[in-house]
């Protein structure tokens, strides 16, 4: 069952997305069809946080491959 999650920059608490997750399990990376809105900026391939700077992930093609210490995520 698809479920939104609310995903904030573990730093500064920013909200960063709002995304589709589908299956169980961790949030290993954010597929770019399934992200509702986004409030990331992009430098190059590098995802991050519009307010700090944090680094959020790498930007792979279809998905974003998430740093998992640099976000919280919220239901």
């Amino acid at each position: 069952m698809p479920r939104i999650l609310k995903i904030k920059c573990a730093k500064c608490g920013t909200h960063l997305y709002t995304y589709i997750k589908v299956g169980e399990g961790r949030l290993w990376h954010c597929w770019k069809k399934r992200i509702i809105q986004d409030n990331t900026t992009k430098k190059e391939n590098e995802i991050k946080c519009p307010k700090c700077g944090n680094l959020i992930g790498i930007d792979k093609g279809p998905y974003i491959n998430i740093k998992q210490k640099s976000i919280t995520i919220t239901k």
